[in-house]
């Protein structure tokens, strides 16, 4: 929609972690053009990481993570030690259904 109005396009993240810098990266590979190109640093912030493998950066380019969904996963260990509930030691998988 904002291609064909004329408004051309930027893509960009800030302080979100691998999780949300992955989707961004999924969508805007979707769009034939980004006149304003992109920006997804926002895990090379960060101290820690909680994807099991790392998002991959070569030539100043994020590389676009493959595979199912957002083609990345998490480790599950990190995102139980950063649970902010801290209620449960394990983070437990929600399957579909009810």
């Amino acid at each position: 929609i904002a291609m064909a109005s004329g408004v051309g396009l930027y893509g960009g993240t800030m302080l979100e972690a691998g999780v949300g810098t992955a989707a961004s990266a999924q969508l805007f590979a979707t769009f034939p053009r980004l006149d304003w190109g992109t920006e997804l640093f926002g895990p090379l912030l960060l101290t820690e990481e909680i994807l099991a493998e790392p998002l991959r950066y070569e030539d100043f380019s994020l590389v676009v993570p493959e595979g199912p969904g957002l083609g990345v996963a998490l480790d599950e260990d990190k995102v139980a030690r950063f649970r902010r509930d801290r209620t449960s030691p394990v983070l437990h998988a929600v399957t579909g259904g009810r």
